[in-house]
């Protein structure tokens, strides 16, 4: 197209000069035509592809504006164009009112009433007219969800998902795919069957319909590591961050990334026992210091006992005396109950 283009101001810059007699052999015209269509073909590449680029960001720019706020813009206008030809209507015999102050009223008036509806965009929120109207499921979901490889290899991700605690739609980044690859075709065995688990897990995620799964091409050559790349991905996607990552966690939220972090999530809704209550534990083993013993709930927290190493193997009675939460997780103290033992 831009060839064509070319060769046609070539033509019409060829027809010009001869007619003005810069030059007069008639074969210059198709000289020219010739150059014309070359120098089009030759810029048009690199302008084409600029022009995709800038429109293909407008087009991702656009499609992110709220249904609300764009009717909200298209309400304000309406009303401010209504204004204004009211206005033209009673200004039209004033001395001195001619057409561009008609345009200049017409522009204050637009940009005016358009930033009023559009700020206040709320009034046009269906859920602010009927407030009792139920919703469908999928429009209850908030932003859309990255899933990293910590998290697919953890797999508990699947029971969250399950249990609804996640209503959006779930984005699996092909570059996250190509981590799971590497991790699973390791030499090191343990690296190679914690790969091979994410593989299973991430065949579960696409396959479950609790929520919609997508695998999505994103990705940013200018950037190599993984994590640099997520959180690149949540900023361009407005999207949340899932993972298990400590280290990508504190980075996402420096950069105001909403991150669910699974192993907070499993710190959350660990049962807490108040200093008092009494527990049936069987003792594992003996703790670090000297009579301690160690047992262990269902959901993997660990209380230390007072004097219980001798009861290893056996199951007692305690009560709990406190409770301490590290990174690692919930930690419960008790000793034995003297009343039942």
């Amino acid at each position: 197209m831009l060839s064509l283009l070319g060769g046609i101001v070539g033509f019409l810059v060829a027809s010009w000069l001869m007619s003005s007699r810069y030059l007069a052999d008639p074969i210059n015209l198709v000289y020219l035509t010739v150059l014309g269509l070359l120098l089009g073909y030759l810029l048009g590449g690199n302008i084409a592809r600029r022009w995709a680029r800038a429109w293909k960001s407008t087009i991702r720019k656009v499609s992110r504006i709220p249904p609300e706020a764009v009717l909200a813009a298209g309400v304000g206008t309406t009303i401010a164009l209504i204004i204004t030809v009211l206005l033209n209507s009673l200004l039209e015999n004033v001395p001195g009112f001619t057409w561009y102050w008609s345009l200049l009223l017409t522009a204050l008036l637009v940009t005016a009433s358009s930033w009023f509806f559009v700020a206040n965009r709320q009034l046009f929120n269906n859920r602010t007219w009927s407030p009792n109207l139920a919703l469908p499921e999928k429009e209850l979901g908030s932003s859309a969800k990255v899933i990293d490889t910590s998290a697919i290899i953890d797999g508990r991700i699947l029971d969250v998902i399950e249990a609804n605690f996640i209503d959006a739609k779930l984005l699996i980044p092909k570059f996250v795919l190509g981590e799971l690859q590497q991790i699973s075709d390791s030499e090191d065995p343990l690296k190679r069957k914690r790969g091979r688990r994410g593989l299973e897990i991430l065949d579960k995620l696409v396959q479950q319909r609790s929520i919609p799964t997508e695998v999505i091409s994103d990705d940013f050559a200018g950037i190599k590591a993984v994590d640099e790349k997520l959180v690149k991905l949540c900023q361009t996607r407005q999207a949340d961050l899932i993972t298990t990552d400590y280290n990508l966690n504190r980075v996402a939220a420096l950069q105001n990334i909403k991150v669910l972090n699974v192993n907070q999530l499993s710190n959350a809704i660990k049962a807490v026992f108040l200093p008092g209550e009494r527990l049936s534990l069987y003792i594992v083993k003996a703790g670090r210091e000297p009579g301690q013993g160690l047992a262990y709930l269902e959901d993997g927290t660990m209380i230390v006992i007072e004097d219980a190493a001798e009861h290893v193997g056996k199951t007692v009675e305690v009560v709990v005396s406190s409770h301490l939460q590290t990174n690692m997780g919930r930690m419960i103290f008790a000793k034995l109950d003297e009343a039942r033992a």
